[in-house]
């Protein structure tokens, strides 16, 4: 939760979403006795076996996105997952569930059911136990790098939501039996066709990457990229490094950071969108 506050005014897109005075109060929620931190601490000591610790579980998750993750949502006017658009126009397309529920797609992918993209009943279920703010993601992420398996972390550098700010901090506090050696590991270009779409730090099955002009939903705005990356992972092969073959040592190289920056057009003013009626507002559940 840390980190919205940061990647809100901080971010490598140039964008300063909210004001000072609201990234001011976002910190403070997190870090305020009974604010967010300490709500996840408590948490973290429950057994979550009964309906009143799921009710305090909950409690914490609407502390944390009310007050930290929430405000962005609320005042920044810019897009859930993409902070390079405005809320009004948040990129992504709109016709794939249309798309999917067209017979003749249903025949040929063989279902017989229509799509639905969201259920409300499972997502208020999830909202119910707190499961955003569960305490042992990073214990099952650290569970996974103990056995033969390749877990590979990847995030549009644009994502507010999942912001990879968040997902370089996971990947360097995993606790696991190359811990020391992944930390020390550098930030390789990943390179596509010969071009950088972003940086990957890597060592033996464990990787982050950073997707250069990527938002939530990384295939979308980078598809050739996170086809390589998909390919590269299930085909053995080191991500920044195309088709070299990883071995249990295989190490990126390169600086400590990645600290590559680019501007983003900025939004409308008040003035030149006030012909376009008002900013509406939507929940970020």
């Amino acid at each position: 939760m840390k980190h919205y506050p940061e990647f809100a005014v901080n971010n490598t897109h140039g964008i300063k979403a909210v004001n000072d005075t609201v990234y001011s109060f976002m910190k403070f929620a997190n870090e305020m006795a009974l604010g967010c931190r300490d709500q996840r601490t408590r948490y973290k000591l429950l057994n979550r076996t009964s309906v009143t610790d799921y009710a305090l579980c909950s409690e914490a998750l609407y502390v944390c996105r009310d007050t930290v993750e929430g405000p962005y949502y609320y005042l920044g006017n810019r897009a859930q997952y993409d902070i390079r658009h405005p809320t009004e126009d948040p990129a992504l397309p709109n016709y794939w569930p249309k798309y999917l529920t067209k017979e003749k797609i249903q025949n040929a992918i063989g279902v017989d059911l229509n799509y639905t993209s969201t259920s409300p009943a499972i997502q208020y279920a999830f909202q119910q136990n707190g499961e955003a703010v569960w305490p042992n993601f990073l214990e099952d992420l650290e569970a996974m790098l103990a056995r033969p398996v390749r877990v590979a972390l990847i995030y549009g550098d644009a994502d507010y939501t999942c912001n990879w700010f968040g997902g370089e901090d996971i990947s360097l506090n995993t606790k696991y039996k190359h811990s020391k050696e992944f930390r020390s590991a550098g930030y390789a270009s990943f390179l596509v066709d010969g071009v950088e779409h972003g940086v990957t730090r890597e060592y033996g099955n464990f990787s982050f990457t950073r997707v250069y002009g990527a938002g939530h939903e990384v295939p979308f705005y980078q598809p050739k990229a996170a086809l390589q990356i998909f390919n590269s992972t299930l085909n053995g092969w080191e991500i920044p490094g195309g088709r070299v073959r990883l071995t249990a040592k295989s190490r990126s190289r390169g600086p400590a950071r990645a600290s590559h920056s680019q501007s983003s057009v900025p939004l409308p003013s008040a003035t030149s969108s006030a012909s376009g009626g008002a900013v509406k507002r939507r929940s970020f559940f």
